[in-house]
Parts: structure tokens; C-alpha cells; sequence
């Protein structure tokens, strides 16, 4: 209780008192996106350090098309050659849907409902993706991309000073 700016009353100031507010910290200027480390470009997502295949992704995308190009419901916010490939960044390289959201450049329901439904694709084919034994190099430049598009100057969080 010391340490609170307070004024005690004359009558009875152990429990008669004011508390008045402290003054609000200096908020720092809201930082500018950084340029990632690299130029970015769509194409560093089915990079084969990433993905761990070269032709086979292809081959994978056309497998799976067969059962799971299907037009009905909901149009997807990403070509089905683009689903697959961020099934296999997720199950791969273990990034989670929302990165791979701003990755892709769509939302993060509607990566988990790709995930799920690529998945689903993947045990019905039997096919397994083996996780990557280390992070590979090409994982940094990523990263820098999804902190770049993250870092919004216009967010809506407020301090509570």
C-alpha cells in the first residue's frame, strides 16, 4: 500500500482515501515492417529444402487431385496444387496454420479446413510425409516473411494506459 499514489483523508485515513492514477508509460512509436532477409517470391514455398521433394511433389498434387479437386460447397481459397503443398510445409517443417495462412495469403479458418481436408486425402492414400530431421536453412527466410506481414501498424490491440 506504500508504494500507491494515494492521499489519505483527515477523517479516518486508513480506509478514507483517493487513489490517484499513475502516469501512463511512453508507448513506443508502433515499429515499420521489416523487409525479410531475402526477396520473397511464391515460389521459395515448394523450394526442395523445404518440402524434402523435387518431382514428386507434382506427382503427389496429381494423385490426390483425383479424389480431392472436388467442385462442391464453398469455392477454396487456394488452388489445389497450393493446398497440397502447405500440407506438406505443415506436416514437413511443423508450421502451424496460422503462418502458413500469411504465407498463402488467405485466412486462418480456411487453412485449417485445408489442412484437415489434405490430411484426410493423404491417410486415404496411404501416403506418409516424414517430418524434416532438422529445420532446413530455407526455413529463416519464411519466418522473416511471416513476421514482415504480421508487424500491422493499423492493429486494433490498445493499451489500457
Amino acid at each position: 500500500m506504500a508504494a500507491l499514489p494515494l492521499t489519505r483523508h483527515l477523517f479516518h485515513g486508513d480506509w478514507n482515501y483517493a487513489l490517484h492514477p499513475r502516469p501512463c508509460v511512453a508507448i513506443p512509436a508502433a515499429r515499420s515492417p521489416q523487409p525479410p532477409a531475402q526477396e520473397w517470391h511464391q515460389s521459395l514455398l515448394s523450394d526442395p529444402a523445404l518440402t524434402g521433394m523435387t518431382r514428386q511433389l507434382n506427382d503427389l498434387t496429381e494423385t490426390l487431385s483425383s479424389d480431392g479437386d472436388v467442385k462442391r460447397g464453398r469455392p477454396p481459397r487456394l488452388d489445389f496444387p497450393e493446398q497440397v503443398l502447405a500440407a506438406v510445409l505443415h506436416l514437413r517443417v511443423a508450421l502451424a496454420a496460422e503462418p502458413l495462412a500469411v504465407l498463402f495469403g488467405s485466412s486462418r479458418a480456411a487453412m485449417h479446413r485445408t489442412l484437415l481436408k489434405i490430411r484426410r486425402l493423404l491417410t486415404a492414400h496411404g501416403i506418409v510425409i516424414p517430418p524434416a530431421a532438422t529445420p532446413p536453412a530455407a526455413l529463416a527466410v519464411l519466418q522473416a516473411r511471416v513476421r514482415a506481414q504480421s508487424d500491422d501498424s493499423n492493429s486494433n490491440i490498445k493499451t489500457t494506459c
